[in-house]
């Protein structure tokens, strides 16, 4: 292995994007923007009552942003490569490589802000400790860092190989960055679920079984919704992200996926962004009321932050 060249000598080197890959583009850029209507409907929820920023700020609200502008670079390569790439269209091996890779580093990295909130959700709920968003933020750049640092390694230490988006472009010739990259999409998604589980559980336990919390059941926001929502808005991601680790190391082994398996897998990981923020505001009933008023004209809604309340009675 320490004879092969340098991989920084092949960064000029031509490289295509492949118009074969048009048809996949097309489907990957119809459900990415299809994605960002729960986005785009939670500003326009912002827009009609602010403060809704001040409740959801370090939950709802901080995974959409982080999710819409890590996958927004994503986003529109797909939606370029779905419009523009009908014939081979020459790049460099360099260009290649950094829009490819760095685009799918930034999509993955989107989720981890589902991470970050899961931390500190449990440190609020379950430890009384009030972390904050500074926190959150803290937590996110945290679990960042080792995706970043294989990325950048992978231009100094990689060789040219064949692609179906773009192709010749650098990737891992070793063995232990690309466990590291395969092993970082499987496992990080899982460790929200794990902790937003015992958030929640934690919940359900202080619901059922202390007299003192029974008391309170009228809240601003509830918070087993909140968790409930956080929950379920980790698990999507987890499906769909680690089945696409799992793909790749059964890739790295030799072992052949069935086709279909791999279409769903394919197609289901350009559908997590969206799928995961439904998610979150059906559990939330504010929401659902904000989605009634907007769609049906419904004004017997009340704003959060004035004299809305709800129960879990």
């Amino acid at each position: 292995m320490g004879s092969l060249p340098a991989p920084q000598q092949y960064y000029g080197n031509p490289s295509y994007f492949h118009a074969s890959n048009q048809h996949d583009a097309i489907r990957n850029a119809i459900f990415l923007n299809l994605g960002y209507l729960p986005i785009y409907f939670l500003a326009v929820c912002i827009y009609k009552n602010p403060n809704i920023v001040r409740r959801y700020k370090s939950t709802i609200i901080f995974a959409g942003v982080v999710q819409y502008v890590l996958t927004l670079p994503y986003t529109i390569f797909n939606t370029w490569l779905a419009i523009y790439v009908d014939h081979e269209v020459q790049t460099t091996v360099f260009m290649c490589t950094f829009v490819r890779m760095g685009t799918s580093v930034l999509n993955f990295m989107s989720f981890n802000a589902l991470t970050a909130i899961s931390i500190s959700r449990l440190l609020l709920i379950v430890f009384k400790l009030n972390c904050g968003l500074a926190w959150e933020v803290f937590f996110f750049t945290v679990a960042s860092v080792p995706i970043l640092a294989d990325i950048i390694y992978m231009f100094f230490v990689s060789r040219p190989t064949e692609n179906a988006i773009c192709g010749p472009l650098l990737f891992y010739y070793e063995l232990a960055p690309l466990m590291v990259w395969n092993g970082y999409i499987f496992g990080i998604p899982l460790i929200a679920v794990l902790l937003n589980s015992v958030t929640a559980g934690y919940l359900l336990y202080k619901r059922y079984s202390a007299d003192a919390y029974l008391k309170n059941t009228r809240r601003t926001v509830n918070e087993l919704f909140i968790a409930t929502a956080l929950l379920i808005q980790s698990v999507i991601p987890a499906l769909t992200m680690s089945s696409k680790g799992y793909r790749s190391m059964q890739e790295i082994y030799g072992m052949r996926a069935d086709p279909w398996l791999k279409e769903v897998i394919e197609t289901s990981g350009y559908m997590t962004t969206g799928l995961n923020m439904i998610a979150s505001m059906i559990c939330i009933k504010h929401f659902r009321q904000m989605f009634k008023q907007l769609i049906f004209r419904d004004k017997s809604i009340t704003r959060v932050g004035d004299v809305t309340t709800v129960t879990i009675m």
